[in-house]
């Protein structure tokens, strides 16, 4: 049985198709022109210099290294763990009061 017998994805009914999938793989398709609207258009780099900016950059430099910084938590109580050992049953400490637990 020849190759062409059997369906494939592409299969081509007609001889001239094989020419018209030729050109089209032939050719590259030029760039489509986007109508864009003026306000969303980026700013051209050579008008740049004509921009006023909205606040001064040593504003929001200066702000950030105002800002307090959140505590950070560090101490994990490791000491504690090791030296009095697992809560006692009865305690309402831990999760849950039905098991003792132990920490390894």
């Amino acid at each position: 049985m020849s190759r062409d017998s059997s369906h494939t994805y592409i299969h081509r009914h007609k001889s001239h198709h094989a020419d018209l999938l030729e050109d089209f793989c032939r050719t590259t398709p030029g760039p489509d022109d986007i109508l864009v609207p003026p306000e969303h258009q980026p700013l051209n780099p050579e008008d740049e210099d004509d921009v006023v900016p909205n606040e001064h950059a040593a504003f929001g430099i200066q702000r950030a290294t105002q800002r307090k910084q959140e505590p950070a938590w560090r101490d994990l109580g490791l000491a504690r763990i090791v030296t009095e050992g697992p809560p006692a049953r009865g305690s309402a400490t831990g999760r849950g009061t039905t098991g003792s637990r132990t920490i390894r």
